[in-house]
């Protein structure tokens, strides 16, 4: 089964082609399944919805402008395009099947799935410096350094996504057949260098920095516990909201590794074709690759302090303007009796 085929193949099938085999070159009719597409464009709204959320928050919030919200911002810009463009264009390709919107599904997905990955590690980068060199933490991380950080991101997981134009072409590309044989070996390595450079990889990269960042917590807070006076108080309130700013992070890439692994495994075992699973396994393996996605915005806008503050800042905002605009009614009919 094709890629294109994991999130369609439930879809509801036409009647009345019952009483003869369907040919190979059968004109595919278009489609909407409500029970197979609304999911996805639910999921894509969604996506939408929560990360614009925060380009929001950003906008109204000049304190939510930092080093380490630079990274968030490109995450948040890397999921909205998932929402804008990976997901419609996946449920197109279950629609209209057509050669050229599934081929570019494959590199669109993988672009933004690089991303995300890569966004997440630059910002480990940025809390073990911030931990580490805590004294020099301005100096290393600069403004002008993140902004070259995020071009690299960006530059290289295009560069990586789009390795496949070497041995496939739009052209030889069928969303309903399986790999053609002679493009299996360099598919097969390409799978295994995704595998090993964006999940196992970044797996033992993210385990020795936090294990190396909690540690250094716990000796500081250890170290603050002997002898805590009034003004280190507030760095150990610090303290507390870097740990659990830390947490935040760790979450997102727990997320992101639960999303995308069984997708990554699944990809290896479809081209060896020696894997069988149900029509359902297959539908939900093809949406889960999504939900990072949706779940990043939700975990750092609700969960970590700055963003949960600008939220709470603008709710405020809101109930009071609105408020003030019902007084103001009020006070206009009372004037007019």
């Amino acid at each position: 089964m094709s890629q294109s085929e994991e999130m369609g193949s439930n879809r509801t099938q036409q009647p009345g082609n019952d009483s003869q085999e369907e040919s190979d070159d059968e004109t595919h009719i278009p489609t909407f399944s409500a029970q197979a597409d609304i999911v996805g464009i639910l999921l894509a709204l969604l996506i939408v919805v929560f990360n614009t959320l925060v380009f929001i928050l950003i906008a109204k919030k000049r304190s939510l402008r930092t080093t380490t919200n630079y990274f968030l911002i490109g995450l948040a810009a890397s999921d909205l395009l998932t929402g804008l463009t990976s997901l419609p264009v996946a449920i197109t390709c279950n629609i209209y099947q057509e050669n050229w919107v599934c081929f570019s599904t494959i590199y669109i997905w993988m672009f933004t799935s690089f991303l995300t990955l890569s966004h997440i590690l630059a910002v480990t980068a940025d809390r073990f410096i911030a931990i580490m060199f805590s004294l020099r933490y301005t100096q290393i991380v600069t403004k002008r350094r993140c902004i070259f950080a995020l071009c690299c991101v960006w530059s290289s997981s295009l560069a990586f996504s789009l390795l496949q134009f070497w041995w496939q072409k739009p052209t030889d590309f069928d969303p309903n057949e399986r790999l053609a044989q002679k493009y299996k070996s360099k598919e097969f390595a390409f799978n295994v260098a995704c595998f090993v450079i964006y999940l196992a990889m970044p797996v033992v990269f993210m385990t020795i920095t936090y294990s190396v960042i909690f540690s250094e917590i716990r000796r500081q807070n250890r170290r603050q516990n002997l002898n805590v006076p009034a003004d280190l108080q507030a760095q150990c309130r610090r303290r507390k909201r870097e740990w659990k700013a830390i947490t935040i992070f760790l979450a997102m890439f727990f997320t992101y590794i639960l999303s995308w692994l069984p997708f990554f495994l699944l990809r290896y075992e479809q081209n060896e074709e020696n894997l069988n699973l149900p029509d359902w396994a297959m539908y939900v393996l093809g949406y889960a690759r999504f939900v990072s996605s949706l779940l990043n915005p939700c975990i750092y806008i609700f969960g970590k302090h700055d963003f949960r503050k600008a939220w709470e800042t603008l709710l405020s905002f809101k109930h009071s303007q609105r408020d003030r605009g019902r007084s103001d009614l009020i006070m206009i009919m009372s004037s007019q009796v």
